[in-house]
């Protein structure tokens, strides 16, 4: 067993043994975990981001105590271990371990995920063309890609992608109308979305809730009235009754904030406020976060169903005149430059 590995296996281990303290008393065990935690953290981000959970828990009446607590005794345990160790270990301690060293040695920005929209279509790309992708992607570190299908085929078509490269941490972000009998095929490294704008979204939730499925919710924001909607906080107050461990806000269309966005805004006053027995997150945003903690400058990279590649600009995801198509990952991402914009 190589020192990554045993290092893996002992951090399984402590976490295992945290869920099981956690069950008997949740505060305590939260506490004594992240303090762990933060001890033995060995970059940036993870001190970052552990040095935050505990000025959150230091609230008695946190919420978070909460949806930690629910999510442990609702999600299914090894479910739970492999996506969070995939997500946590994978991506945000040795894969942002390596994106780092390959960005001095490169001397260019590499994301720490990639996000891939995916549809049905003669000229989409095959399955061959995903996983190159991917393995391209996890010689660079990248280890966390988020999935948007966009119809029932490519639902399926996203779920091969995930039994296929169980190191990888997935989240799908479900369409609409999910048939139910595809949840006995989801690994466990997959969280899924659900889209909260389709009419069975409750019903998608309850078989989730059913099978101990890790779940979030999710909702696109195109129009003024969707961002009224959302930061009024009357979005939040329909699902909250079946929240998952997230809700999610992805900004679509033509919705662009050059100057700030009003939604990051709520979804950050809503976390560090603690509004809600959930983590409220702006996809892009955050996304974009965390790509600068894990390496200073950020950049977002995404792949439209024909191999377009796109980037976030001026407060919109837009394709760019790049494919993956003709150019590897390698080379594709020697176009960000250091402050992490995409370079044509």
């Amino acid at each position: 067993m190589t020192g990554a590995r045993m290092k893996r296996a002992m951090t399984e281990v402590i976490v295992r043994r945290g869920f099981h303290a956690i069950r008997r008393d949740p505060k305590r065990a939260l506490r004594n975990l992240v303090d762990l935690g933060q001890e033995t953290a060995g970059g940036q981000f993870q001190r970052k981001f552990l040095g935050m959970a505990q000025q959150v828990l230091t609230h008695e009446d946190s919420l978070y105590y909460t949806l930690i607590q629910k999510t442990i005794q609702s999600v299914d345990e090894e479910r739970l271990l492999t996506f969070g160790m995939n997500l946590g270990w994978n991506g945000l301690v040795q894969g942002a371990k390596q994106i780092r060293t390959e960005e001095a040695r490169r001397g260019h920005n590499i994301p720490w995920s990639l996000t891939f929209h995916i549809e049905a279509g003669p000229d989409s790309l095959s399955a061959k063309e995903y996983l190159c992708l991917i393995r391209e992607g996890t010689e660079l570190g990248v280890y966390t890609y988020f999935l948007f299908p966009r119809d029932s085929p490519s639902v399926q078509f996203s779920i091969d992608l995930c039994q296929s490269n169980r190191g990888c941490a997935f989240c799908i972000m479900l369409p609409p109308g999910l048939e139910e009998q595809r949840r006995n095929e989801l690994c466990p490294n997959t969280i899924l979305g659900v889209d909260t704008s389709g009419e069975d979204w409750m019903e998608q939730v309850q078989w989730l809730r059913d099978g101990k499925y890790p779940y979030l919710l999710y909702r696109a924001y195109s129009t003024p009235e969707d961002v009224e909607d959302i930061i009024s906080g009357r979005w939040a107050e329909r699902i909250m009754p079946q929240a998952g461990v997230a809700a999610l806000l992805v900004a679509a269309g033509d919705m662009a904030f050059p100057k700030g966005s009003p939604v990051y805004e709520y979804a950050l006053d809503a976390r560090l406020k603690q509004r809600y027995p959930t983590v409220m997150l702006d996809f892009y945003h955050d996304n974009i976060y965390a790509d600068r903690c894990i390496s200073g400058a950020p950049c977002f990279f995404g792949v439209l169903p024909d191999g377009i590649v796109t980037e976030y600009c001026l407060g919109r995801e837009k394709p760019t005149i790049y494919s993956v198509r003709t150019q590897p990952l390698e080379e594709l991402f020697r176009r960000f430059s250091r402050s992490g914009q995409f370079e044509t």
